[in-house]
């Protein structure tokens, strides 16, 4: 086919077209990051450990308290995703020649791409944020409650700028209709009123996404009297718990531990609430025991990256936040600030027969689609369109999730 690379070229440049009219979270995060990707050649399936910088100690006096430099570090797994469709053109009635037909099933394609970015980015959110406002199953419509959350991550000295609050469509709604009864500074608030969508308000900038993850509570609600033993280990991310009942214990499940609180993270400075943890792999429960892994990794006051006032001791009281029922669905809406996660990208290398498929670039992510040969027995073609990425938690401390139902 003498025409394939323009169809595809076609293809790819609708395909970023609609993703910038589609897309909310890719463009609100940090993606430094894939630029040392790039220049270092890591193909799918690498895992790469990236530094953060540690939190320099101050002592008072004339003589130093000199520290080694220890960075943290976080690893993100880079992650091949496509989607391929094939069109048999008498039978449906289209053909990949068609540039309307092009511009139908690109915009087809970049919505379940970008969906699919999104979805594995609120993932990573639910699975490694463990700071919590509101009540799970319960809609959160109170502004105080995201204002809550909001204060949570400025306690953790993020910039002093306006953050992003991602909130599910009934999160949305709920938001909205505590408007009703609002003072209205100019016409903003009746605008968001009438729209359903609130934009802008307590230092937050919302957006709707129907991608918002959704944690499945275990299959145990027997928590009373659950107790943690003692952690004594710099950079721990796990906690035994016992004296649970029988089940599981999922993955996004948050807890907090008996007089284990936050901490200032310059002076370290007790803060006056608890530090809230999430769970980050599912757990079955053994013995009435479990062996919990949990995020953030636990630092005391003898490491420069200190988060917590006192590590876990033994028999100290799990409280586990859950809705109550087992196996219930609530969603995780989520407020950060944009260096919170991190998105690395890749670019995909030319395919053999590179001749049929074309390249486009989206937000740093390199996308690549490909039109394949017209099958004359079948009459049949293939378009696959193709994007390489992973996501991680840089400051897991400058996000908040946000129940939901």
């Amino acid at each position: 086919m003498a025409n394939t690379f323009n169809v595809s070229t076609l293809v790819s440049k609708q395909l970023v077209q609609s993703l910038h009219a589609k897309s909310n979270l890719v463009p609100t995060v940090n993606k430094a990051y894939s630029k040392d990707f790039t220049q270092k050649k890591y193909t799918p399936g690498t895992t790469v450990t990236i530094n953060i910088e540690h939190q320099p100690t101050v002592t008072s006096g004339r003589v130093a308290n000199v520290q080694d430099v220890q960075d943290r570090t976080t690893s993100v797994t880079i992650a091949q995703y496509n989607a391929a469709e094939s069109f048999t053109s008498i039978e449906r009635g289209y053909s990949l020649d068609d540039p309307q037909d092009v511009r139908r099933y690109a915009d087809k394609m970049a919505l379940r791409l970008i969906r699919e970015m999104e979805v594995t980015g609120f993932q990573q959110f639910r699975d490694s944020i463990g700071q919590n406002v509101g009540t799970p199953g319960v809609d959160p419509g109170a502004l105080r409650t995201w204002a809550e959350g909001r204060a949570k991550i400025t306690d953790a000295l993020a910039p002093q700028r306006d953050y992003y609050a991602a909130a599910n469509p009934m999160a949305m709604v709920a938001l909205t209709d505590s408007l009703k009864g609002a003072t209205q500074p100019g016409a903003e608030i009746s605008n968001q009123y009438l729209r359903g969508r609130m934009r802008k308000a307590a230092g937050m900038n919302f957006y709707e996404s129907q991608s918002i993850a959704r944690q499945t509570a275990g299959t145990t609600t027997d928590f009373a009297g659950a107790m943690a033993s003692t952690v004594a280990t710099e950079g721990s991310t796990t906690l035994s718990v016992d004296n649970l009942g029988t089940g599981t214990i999922t993955a996004g499940t948050k807890l907090t531990v008996a007089a284990v609180n936050d901490v200032d993270p310059e002076t370290k400075s007790t803060l006056s609430y608890a530090k809230q943890f999430t769970v980050t792999t599912d757990a079955t429960i053994v013995g009435n025991a479990a062996t919990l892994t949990v995020s953030p990794a636990m630092y005391s006051s003898a490491s420069p990256h200190q988060n917590i006032d006192a590590f876990p001791q033994a028999a100290a009281v799990v409280t586990i936040v859950n809705s109550g029922s087992a196996s219930t669905v609530d969603a995780q809406n989520v407020i950060y600030d944009r260096d919170a996660i991190s998105l690395v990208s890749v670019p995909l290398p030319a395919a053999r027969g590179g001749k049929h498929h074309s390249f486009a670039n989206y937000e740093g992510i390199q996308i690549r689609v490909g039109v394949g040969s017209w099958d004359a027995v079948n009459d049949d073609q293939i378009l696959r369109v193709d994007a390489v990425w992973g996501w991680t938690t840089l400051r897991e401390d400058h996000a908040c999730i946000v129940w939901g139902d």
